[in-house]
């Protein structure tokens, strides 16, 4: 399965609340502790850049839905994303060394 990617820059003013999202969304992840998934949210330093990947073993649902705070975190991302829409897309990975797999 190849990996989602979501790429995508937010409003000065929305970032605090981003950052307070995403960081109770991985709490979350962490407590539950899905398993056949592999999920990292990374930021530009310094900016208003936002990634967030996703890999998911063969034959496993994404667990994000069913999550309560990974929701919140999609809805304050639709609320505070400008340009272009975040939206997944997809990559193969041609090579990773502990991450990824």
């Amino acid at each position: 399965m190849p990996v989602l990617m979501i790429r995508y820059q937010v409003a000065d003013e929305g970032v605090a609340e981003l950052v307070d999202a995403i960081e109770a969304a991985f709490a979350a992840v962490e407590a539950q502790r899905p398993e056949g998934i592999r999920y990292a949210y990374l930021r530009q330093a310094g900016s208003t850049e936002f990634i967030a990947l996703l890999d998911l073993d063969e034959g496993v649902e994404n667990p994000l839905p069913g999550i309560e705070a990974a929701r919140r975190l999609q809805a304050t991302v639709a609320k505070w994303a400008v340009g272009t829409g975040a939206t997944p897309q997809p990559f193969d990975v041609l090579g990773a060394y502990r991450i990824l797999a």
